[in-house]
This record gives C-alpha cells, sequence and structure tokens, in this order.
C-alpha cells in the first residue's frame, strides 16, 4: 500500500474532511476499512495510519520495549493512548476530532500528504510550516543520502 501526493483541502465548522479520492482507492484495494489518528511525534501534524500499518508498528514497539522498564512502559502508553479510530463515512469524509485539529493547529485549511504507508495532514494557511524542504538544501540532504552506504543524520542548520 502506497500513498503518494500532496493535496489541498479544507475542513467544515464540525471538524469533517474528504480523504482524496486517491487515497481512499489504496485504501479500498488493500482492503483497509478502519484508519487509526494520531498526532505526529516529531511535527505539530497529525498522521493516519491504516489499521493494517497501526498494528504492525505496535507489534514492532512491543517487541523492542520491556514491559519491566518503567520509562518504556510510560513511552509506549503515551504512543498508543494518544490515538482514536476513524472512518471513512459514504461520501468519503473523516471526522477529525476538535482536540486533535487544536493540537495540530489547523484552522480549516489543510494539506494531505502521501507518505507511503501513512497520510499526514498538515495545517495549511500562509503562515504555517510548510511539510517540504526547499530545493537547494533538499538537494543536497538527498545527495548525502543516497550516496553513502550508512545513512548519515541530517542537521537542521
Amino acid at each position: 500500500m502506497r500513498f503518494l501526493g500532496n493535496i489541498e483541502a479544507k475542513t467544515d465548522a464540525k471538524g469533517r474532511a474528504f480523504l482524496p479520492a486517491q487515497f481512499r482507492k489504496v485504501l479500498s484495494a488493500s482492503g483497509e476499512e478502519s484508519l487509526v489518528l494520531r498526532q505526529d511525534v516529531f511535527e505539530k501534524i497529525l498522521v493516519i495510519y491504516p489499521e493494517s500499518v497501526w498494528c504492525a508498528m505496535m507489534d514492532e514497539m512491543r517487541a523492542k520495549l520491556s514491559r519491566w522498564d518503567r520509562q518504556q512502559q510510560m513511552v509506549y502508553r503515551t504512543f498508543v493512548s494518544s490515538v482514536i479510530n476513524l472512518a471513512v463515512d459514504g461520501n468519503g469524509r473523516i471526522l477529525i476530532p476538535k482536540p486533535f485539529l487544536q493540537q495540530a493547529g489547523i484552522r480549516q485549511a489543510i494539506r494531505f500528504v502521501g507518505m507511503g504507508d501513512t497520510i499526514e495532514i498538515w495545517p495549511n494557511e500562509p503562515d504555517d510550516q510548510q511539510p517540504f524542504m526547499e530545493t537547494t538544501a533538499f538537494g543536497q540532504a538527498l545527495e548525502q543520502l543516497m550516496s553513502t552506504d550508512t545513512p548519515p543524520t541530517l542537521n537542521d542548520d
């Protein structure tokens, strides 16, 4: 399953937004009906996980974390407790609860960004942070990442 694209949309007064048709087609072709919504760990955005992707990630995380380590349990608890299940209604809309919209700083305009096996939801007002790197910085970072066998860490310079 691969979500690709960058689609602008709007939420209505109730927090509903049309999930882009190309993303709905990917979900349908994959037999996915359930979605999970969570605020991103690193950015002030929301991430939609198809349930199978979410479950695989939970299995991987659980396998790496000890149930007998207090901090690891807190990390796991924090990660999995801040989610909701989403459903796509008959009109192709999802309902994003107000607290999630507020956490991500979303007012009305949004941007759906396909990230392979997940979909990001970014605020899309003129003064909001943008989800993409500047062209020159992107080219340099991509060259650095793809020209080595061992992935280097990127600096935020």
